[in-house]
């Protein structure tokens, strides 16, 4: 690519030609991604073939692009055989698969963006999980540990038991990214309702059931 080469340009949408062999099935994530599109424009162009407009990258971004009634999309055209584009359109959707979320640190992120009162909706994840990131975030603070158990009736509360311990800051700190990540985890399976309580049994029987050392 020459230096004076521009990375994209303005296409008519019916100039590109989508794959009709893509094996990528992206219809269900086509109204997500106009909704970012929408709210953010074109993170990245569409990249197709410049022999024959065949799309090579971009497909569901192609999709969304003709469901918000647009004329023209950005895309970088590249020169490449029949073949290489096939692969390259097969690797792009691959090697997205493979990097794996920090799900405490995306958590962070969105309490971080919910805080500030941005619209969440534009971010690509379902509403549901969007709220059970919330939710794992929100550690109470002391003075509200007990009030799960302050709710439930008289005779309901036998089963349940609160636990006090005394931490240091560092260790307090720690504690909290631990029930953070152990929240995010997945449902509990189980008749306690506080999140804490839930979390915290949680890690004890990934320590209680791990191999010794």
């Amino acid at each position: 690519m020459s230096i004076t080469e521009s990375a994209a340009e303005w296409v008519a949408v019916g100039d590109l030609v989508p794959w009709d062999q893509n094996p990528r099935v992206n219809d269900a994530a086509v109204d997500k991604v106009a909704a970012s599109i929408k709210r953010f424009g074109f993170g990245a162009p569409i990249v197709a073939r410049r022999a024959d407009g065949m799309v090579i990258a971009g497909h569901t971004r192609l999709k969304a692009a003709h469901a918000l009634g647009l004329d023209r999309v950005p895309v970088r055209y590249l020169d490449l055989d029949p073949a290489d584009a096939r692969m390259l359109a097969i690797a792009d959707n691959r090697v997205g698969e493979i990097a794996e979320w920090d799900d405490a640190g995306l958590a962070e992120q969105l309490v971080a963006l919910d805080a500030a009162g941005l619209d969440l909706g534009a971010l690509g994840f379902d509403d549901g999980e969007v709220a059970g990131m919330l939710e794992a975030m929100t550690i109470p603070a002391d003075d509200e540990w007990g009030d799960a158990l302050g709710g439930l009736p008289t005779e309901d509360r036998q089963p349940f038991r609160q636990m006090t311990f005394t931490v240091h800051d560092e260790q307090h700190e720690q504690i909290e990214a631990a029930l953070r990540a152990a929240k995010g985890a997945g449902p509990f399976d189980s008749l306690n309702e506080n999140g804490n309580g839930n979390a915290l049994a949680r890690i004890a029987e990934s320590f209680l059931t791990a191999p010794s050392r």
